[in-house]
């Protein structure tokens, strides 16, 4: 069985593979993916918490490597921004600072220029938002984790501000869609980008879906942050997860049709990810039960995760050790639930993920660990950053390894606390 300290001993030959800008740099800005519909975006985006420094900054901080964590963080305050949200820009550049700054003083100058102009950016973002609901479905980018105002939402909870909070409490309001009630969060596109839109679909992804939203609803009430409408938004996104909870697991996507008709599927489960799956709308679910003190929301919650770890693993659909839909986020989200419920068959299970996360090292790659894509996607296998490289994962492994909260509270970006 795998040991604590192997688990810590990876994390950091990890974050010392990571120690150099220049070096990571060479082999993570060279990536490249080819996409089915031709085309091939570069991965590394500098000015990021998912492929660039800013990923990486987290690590250190969280390991307490100071200087490796201000190399990065220099870096990336030095790059230009491909977008802002959470993930990226400057709003990623403020999460990771606040994350590094752990004496009095640290980071004063970036955080006192940065912190009003992403909070200004913040509500002008929910402001415009807001005008656009009641007009039919909605862009998930416009509310999710990675690029919308859920992802903002957590950052600008730490100020107090809660413009993204009302708007995602309006954003669960009913609609009227040719004459029957439906969620308010019915998306106007596909769910993979390219294909066909159909009708329209509520996606159930903790990345793009409802249950990001959910979780930061919760999160901002069980600290106190409590808006008109606020508790009444909770129970219906929970009560509409839990209809379409199967063994354990969820369908990534419903779409309208089926919606309408009632049609709760019997697809076969997905894999456990953070970004689709069990791992992330579980942990959600759980959340929302600690925040409304609804104890059979928690225990729904740990009851899809035991579900899930009582089918083969090997029958998942793991393709990597990755957080986002690999093996450490089903990792991550089992150890705090587990610490936070007391449930010993998760805390047990901890125990196993860990070792699937160790048993995917790979000493002669260059960060250690490797992606992979599913669907014929061709992706770049070395990457560095928080949700598909090699920093993620090995946080994942030290927070396994501590038994305690991050320090940094880095799985924030995340939205799993």
């Amino acid at each position: 069985m795998i040991t604590a300290a192997r688990a810590s001993t990876i994390a950091e030959e990890v974050a010392r593979r990571l120690s150099d800008p220049s070096e990571v740099t060479r082999v993570a800005a060279a990536n490249t993916d080819r996409l089915l519909d031709g085309r091939q975006p570069r991965v590394w985006h500098p000015m990021s918490l998912n492929e660039g420094y800013l990923g990486v900054a987290l690590l250190h901080s969280e390991l307490g490597r100071r200087r490796d964590a201000h190399a990065f963080l220099a870096c990336a305050a030095k790059a230009q921004a491909a977008r802002h949200a959470l993930i990226d820009g400057l709003p990623a550049l403020l999460f990771a600072a606040r994350a590094a700054a752990t004496r009095p003083g640290d980071y004063a100058g970036l955080l006192s220029r940065a912190e009003p102009v992403v909070r200004g950016m913040i509500r002008e973002r929910a402001e415009a938002e807001m005008g656009r609901l009641g007009r039919g479905a909605v862009e998930f980018a416009a509310y999710d984790v990675i690029e919308g105002l859920t992802g903002l939402g957590r950052l600008a909870l730490a100020y107090g501000d809660t413009e993204a909070i009302a708007y995602l409490i309006a954003l669960t309001e009913p609609i009227t869609v040719d004459g029957r009630t439906v969620p308010g969060w019915l998306v106007s596109h596909a769910s993979v980008r390219g294909g066909p839109a159909g009708e329209g679909h509520f996606n159930l992804g903790m990345a793009h879906g409802i249950p990001g939203p959910l979780a930061l609803l919760a999160i901002a009430y069980r600290r106190g942050v409590r808006l008109p409408g606020h508790e009444g938004a909770i129970e219906r996104v929970v009560e509409w997860l839990l209809r379409w909870e199967r063994g354990g697991s969820w369908p990534p996507t419903v779409t309208l049709r089926q919606e309408l008709d009632g049609d709760r599927l019997h697809a076969p489960p997905i894999r456990p990810a953070w970004c689709y799956g069990a791992a992330g709308v579980a942990r959600a679910i759980f959340l929302a039960g600690q925040a409304l003190d609804r104890p059979e929301w928690r225990e729904a919650g740990v009851a899809a995760l035991h579900a899930t770890l009582q089918r083969p693993w090997d029958e998942w659909g793991m393709v990597d050790a990755g957080l986002c839909h690999g093996w450490a986020g089903m990792l991550h989200v089992t150890c705090r639930v587990a610490r936070e419920s007391g449930d010993r068959v998760l805390a047990e299970a901890a125990d196993g993920l860990a070792e699937r996360v160790v048993d995917a090292f790979r000493p002669r790659s260059p960060f250690g660990f490797r992606y992979s894509g599913t669907g014929g996607v061709e992706v770049a296998p070395d990457r560095a950053g928080l949700l598909e490289g090699a920093a993620g994962i090995a946080l994942a492994l030290h927070h396994y390894a501590g038994g305690e909260p991050p320090v940094t509270g880095w799985d924030a970006a995340l939205l799993l606390n």
